[in-house]
């Protein structure tokens, strides 16, 4: 099996996305995965209409080590210039928008962080404080819009505040 191939099963990666190349670098203590966009239809990430492409812009992201090797992802991403969005980027399916992670990153960080504090987890995973935290307050954010917002069935009043002239 070639080394392409271990890392789109590992990484799940499905066409369109294909793992052209993998560069081991001992020194750096790094794999670098580069990812490419195949051909076939890009579409806005907005409105989901087939749009043009416009420019791919490089990115980066932080993947689960591979034998104590920090994985790094690299793709050039492309653009679409849709008619009623603009120029937008589209989205990989394995990160979130926004974000130097994946998925999976973030999964491993999110369950750190329920046993151990944020500098302890920053340090085991060879990351600094504000990109744990930035993994935790996307979390959170996640968790937030899945909730349903419910309307109170019971309201309790202090009585006290109430007579004290506190208006409800």
């Amino acid at each position: 099996m070639k080394d392409t191939q271990l890392y789109s099963q590992i990484l799940g990666i499905q066409k369109p996305w294909k793992v052209t190349s993998v560069n081991v670098s001992l020194a750096d203590d790094e794999v670098e995965v580069h990812v490419q966009h195949g051909s076939g239809k890009l579409k806005c990430p907005k409105c989901g209409q087939v749009c043009p492409g416009y420019d791919k812009r490089p990115r980066r992201w932080r993947h689960l080590d591979t034998c104590q090797l920090k994985t790094v992802l690299v793709a050039d991403v492309p653009r679409v210039e849709c008619n009623e969005h603009g120029v937008v980027t589209v989205d990989v399916p394995w990160a979130e928008p926004g974000s130097g992670f994946t998925a999976l990153f973030e999964a491993l960080v999110i369950d750190w962080l329920k046993t151990a504090a944020v500098s302890a987890v920053a340090e085991r995973l060879r990351l600094n404080w504000n990109a744990v935290d930035g993994i935790m307050q996307r979390a959170v954010r996640r968790g937030l819009s899945r909730r349903e917002a419910l309307a109170p069935k019971r309201l309790s009043v202090d009585e006290t505040a109430y007579r004290k002239g506190h208006d409800y």
